[in-house]
């Protein structure tokens, strides 16, 4: 991300797909640092990995993503989650609101060459962490639930 401005990191997470909403996160709910803490420390383990040499591995990402995060709650009313995604200025900017939307391409859109793959998503709750990681040899999914 050339600029590094809430404008911009919006029409980024726009670009998936996602509508991005106008609403503020919930104050109540942990920050994108403590919820990125949570998923981020040597015990965490994957619930799904995808081989970075997949063929289709961006897709994939998404299908299990998707798959995990219905699985474990983080779809609110009309499908609303918190999203944080990687780049620069990313950490000041708090979540996104955003719906989910048929069609949504979370990783084929957010990846990038020179940054990789890195989102962090939050039910409105506060209770249910999904999250994809880009590591060594594989994108990991990560599910923690908080409360």
């Amino acid at each position: 991300m050339t600029e590094s401005t809430r404008e911009t990191w919006l029409n980024r997470i726009a670009a998936t797909g996602l509508t991005v909403s106008s609403d503020a996160a919930p104050g109540e709910v942990p920050s994108v640092r403590e919820a990125l803490q949570s998923v981020v420390h040597w015990e965490v383990q994957p619930v799904a990995t995808v081989p970075l040499s997949h063929p289709k591995a961006l897709q994939e990402v998404d299908r299990q993503w998707h798959v995990h995060a219905e699985q474990n709650g983080l779809f609110g009313e009309e499908g609303s989650f918190l999203l944080s995604i990687s780049g620069t200025g990313s950490s000041t900017f708090g979540w996104a609101v955003v719906k989910w939307s048929p069609g949504a391409e979370l990783a084929p859109r957010l990846a990038k060459p020179d940054e990789g793959l890195d989102f962090l998503t939050m039910s409105v709750d506060g209770r249910v962490v999904c999250a994809v990681t880009e590591e060594e040899y594989d994108y990991w999914i990560v599910v923690q639930n908080l409360r």
